[in-house]
């Protein structure tokens, strides 16, 4: 599920607590957290249950809805504690759900009082109302169990996690997945986590109408980018060239940079190949939190570009940010898999990857 989809269904949700939360506010929820194999839903999904039978959400696309119902509804009526609930699915089952195979997933089921008294879901309902990223981190086993907190995108806590001494490793592994967007379980100092951000799509700025830039923006798309396009030259910079962006900008490069807010999930890319055009606007971009900063060209014309921007008065530590020549090595010669080769860069650096070849890669397990 993309960033964009995460944070539309939790707004759906959102709504479905403000509505239920009216005749009564203790609901149970049901969470997937970690998963193995093949499933049908990934880590994140939800499963909403109310004490007179209503449900909203799915954590298993149908196949295991009903039992997890009824742990939710014993969880209500105070039977259970908040637990995690482990499902092997069967091929059958997984055939069901248009699955080749089985595979595993582990639910954590827990109550919540959607009446304002818990700062932690307080604390996301406004972040997601105000489309700024939030990440829930819930307790899932040990002495804490059922505790919460959020953290915000300057990465501060509301909440308690039952233990001080623990939040600051907590928040360090909040900003981990407020950047992957990625939910996952993280052990910090004795606490079993589950850290599950909201957050809304990645930008990819791209400075220069280019032909790459229209092969980029419809691949990033793809990819689940909001991509916006910077030129001034209108000719260039036109709905019917670049149809896949969400935004085409008209403006100067450090005019229309200075308008957009860009953080460490974010990327930029200078394809204008003209320093008028890439100059003011790596300026402004090494001087932000923007998580990815590239700019075409060859070795030596990045060096030029390095002793003019250290020339302005950025320093070596700034310019060392700069991905020039620019993409992996796919061996890239057309425009459209130099697009491929510059979208598989940003990816990679966003995940904090080498990009390299899974075969030669180390396995890796799903949170």
């Amino acid at each position: 599920m993309s960033p964009g989809a995460i944070l539309e269904a939790m707004r759906e949700l959102l709504a479905t607590l403000d509505e239920w939360g009216t005749s009564d506010p203790l609901m149970a929820l049901a969470t997937v957290i970690r998963t193995a194999g093949s499933t049908p839903r990934s880590a994140g999904a939800r499963l909403l249950v109310s004490r007179d039978g209503r449900m909203a959400g799915s954590v298993s696309g149908g196949c295991l809805e009903s039992a997890v119902i009824q742990e939710a509804q014993a969880t209500l009526a105070g039977e259970a504690p908040p637990r995690i609930l482990r499902y092997g699915i069967s091929d059958e089952l997984g055939w069901e759900v248009g699955l080749a195979c089985g595979g595993s997933v582990e639910i954590f089921v827990e109550t919540l009082r959607w009446d304002g008294s818990d700062p932690a879901l307080v604390a996301v309902r406004e972040a997601v109302r105000a489309q700024q990223p939030v990440a829930l981190l819930s307790v899932v086993a040990g002495e804490h169990v059922g505790a919460r907190a959020a953290a915000d995108g300057e990465v501060r806590l509301v909440g308690t996690l039952g233990d001080r001494a623990a939040e600051p490793a907590a928040l360090a592994a909040a900003a981990g997945h407020l950047t992957s967007a990625l939910p996952g379980i993280e052990e910090v100092s004795g606490l079993s986590l589950f850290v599950d951000p909201i957050v809304a799509e990645p930008q990819l700025v791209i400075v220069g109408a280019v032909e790459i830039a229209i092969h980029l923006a419809r691949l990033a798309k793809t990819a689940g980018y909001r991509v916006v396009v910077i030129d001034p030259r209108r000719t260039f910079l036109t709905e019917e060239r670049i149809p896949d962006a969400d935004l085409l900008v008209p403006r100067w490069p450090d005019e229309a940079l200075a308008g957009l807010a860009l953080g460490p999930r974010d990327a930029a890319v200078c394809l204008a190949h003209d320093p008028k055009f890439e100059d003011p606007a790596l300026g402004i971009l090494l001087r932000s939190r923007v998580g990815y900063v590239g700019a075409i060209g060859s070795r030596s014309t990045h060096a030029k570009r390095v002793n003019r921007l250290q020339q302005q008065g950025l320093d070596a530590l700034a310019t060392s940010r700069i991905h020039s020549p620019i993409g992996l090595d796919l061996g890239a010669a057309t425009p459209r898999e130099i697009a491929l080769a510059i979208l598989a860069e940003v990816v990679a650096a966003r995940r904090g990857r080498p990009g390299g070849s899974l075969a030669a890669a180390a396995p890796t397990m799903r949170p």
